[in-house]
């Protein structure tokens, strides 16, 4: 069992990035296996930079570490590039030595964009990235999609479906007022973006089930874009993504087989956060406990989007809907939790709300249902814990946390039946604390 995966248990943002540059130290390869250019991981450097990425995986700051962008991704490629030549810029290396791309990925075309733009503009929008995911996943599904493999096998016929797709759209995107493009010259560009890519292009699911085969088997750690509740088949449709978020979606995303997964750790933070449309039973809408929560917003983990900007909406620990994302993806006692952000749970006050289940229809329920619509209907049941004042964000050992600090974590074991052996304390690489919770 040599693919280690890290799946986000909430609705994103909980800090994955920042693991997966931390456990990358001990695996060879670094895939990733869902999503597109919507979503975002932020790892910081050792010399405290930033480093924002969007498809390309979280080990790229490692060197002798091969990163796969899976078929599961869907690749918008001049993004792709522009992220490129920003972690090149960095002063950190990206060649054919250390990334792949996979040739059966999705191109999120121009037209899927602006199709995109135009929902958001109407009265279905549903708080999109405004990507084109949706739209190169239906094309996908419907088995009209274009894959990157037609970059260098047919880069004419790419370019004339690029053209002709824009060239369709022109009157919707007239009607729906948005400005004029020349679609000659927005077709030629996405093809000189995309041949850029060509030198990354190959068949990965043979090349990792090559490395999985081999008589000293290489270790591969698979990275998920989004998190569970954004799941397009478990999460709280119809405010989801496009694609599979749990550690399932490794096997059709990086093209392995079940047998081959091992360690699922999932990652949730002591202050969850949600960006765009959808139900969140915990929100905290009380404008001066949020300003106390956000802080300053000028540093590397203020709560706003990696790829948007936007402000998140905050609330309190949900621990039915971490209940229910760790049943999908198979995270039990044997397996484990990462938690992020203990540094911010002093500002929730003298006291910090968990909720621990739901009150429907006079009943409790202890796992949260899979819809919106069901969520909509539940009320949060809450028990309450003493915080703690001091810093804790040199802290690297458990009992040198606050005993509060300790107690809560411990109250989160005890309710989810998981133990949690990583803790963040900090945004930096090396602000976690480090536990032997698993026999």
């Amino acid at each position: 069992m040599s693919v280690d995966v890290i799946v986000g248990l909430q609705r994103g943002d909980e800090g994955k990035g920042r693991f997966v540059d931390m456990l990358t130290e001990t695996h060879d390869i670094v895939a990733r296996f869902n999503g597109g250019n919507n979503a975002g991981h932020t790892v910081v450097l050792p010399d405290g930079r930033d480093l924002a990425l969007h498809l390309v995986p979280s080990g790229i700051a490692h060197p002798d570490i091969m990163n796969v962008i899976g078929n599961g991704t869907l690749v918008n490629p001049i993004k792709l590039v522009e992220e490129i030549d920003d972690i090149r810029a960095k002063g950190i290396e990206v060649s054919r030595k250390n990334l792949m791309l996979s040739s059966a990925a999705h191109l999120i075309l121009p037209h899927h964009i602006y199709d995109d733009q135009i929902r958001e503009l109407s009265k279905g929008r549903q708080g999109s990235t405004k990507a084109g995911i949706a739209q190169v996943a239906s094309d996908k599904a419907m088995r009209a999609g274009i894959r990157v493999e037609l970059i260098s096998d047919d880069p004419e016929g790419l370019l004339g479906i690029v053209f002709e797709g824009l060239m369709a759209q022109r009157p919707l995107r007239e009607e729906a007022g948005l400005e004029p493009i020349d679609e000659a010259a927005v077709a030629k560009d996405y093809i000189e973006h995309a041949k850029r890519v060509c030198e990354f292009v190959t068949d990965t699911v043979l090349y990792l089930n090559q490395q999985l085969r081999a008589d000293e088997p290489a270790r591969v750690l698979a990275e998920g874009a989004q998190a569970f509740w954004l799941d397009v088949d478990h999460g709280m449709y119809p405010f989801t993504t496009s694609s599979s978020t749990t550690s399932g979606g490794v096997c059709t995303g990086l093209g392995v087989a079940p047998a081959f997964i091992g360690q699922v750790t999932g990652i949730a933070k002591a202050i969850p956060s949600h960006v765009g449309g959808g139900p969140f039973v915990t929100e905290i809408t009380d404008v001066e406990q949020l300003k106390r929560l956000h802080g300053d917003m000028t540093t590397i983990d203020a709560e706003k989007g990696t790829t948007t900007g936007r402000i998140r909406r905050l609330g309190h620990l949900d621990l039915p809907q971490i209940r229910r994302s760790q049943m999908v993806n198979g995270i039990d006692g044997q397996q484990d939790m990462a938690l992020t952000k203990l540094d911010w749970v002093h500002r929730y006050g003298d006291e910090v709300k968990i909720c621990v289940a739901y009150a429907l229809n006079g009943g409790r329920i202890e796992i949260a249902p899979d819809a919106a619509y069901k969520l909509e209907q539940v009320t949060p049941i809450y028990e309450s814990l003493p915080t703690w004042q001091e810093d804790i964000q040199e802290v690297r050992q458990f009992d040198d946390l606050p005993q509060a600090a300790q107690d809560y974590i411990t109250f989160i074991e005890g309710i989810t039946k998981v133990p949690i052996s990583l803790i963040g304390v900090g945004p930096r690489r090396d602000q976690v604390i480090v536990r032997d919770v698993l026999d």
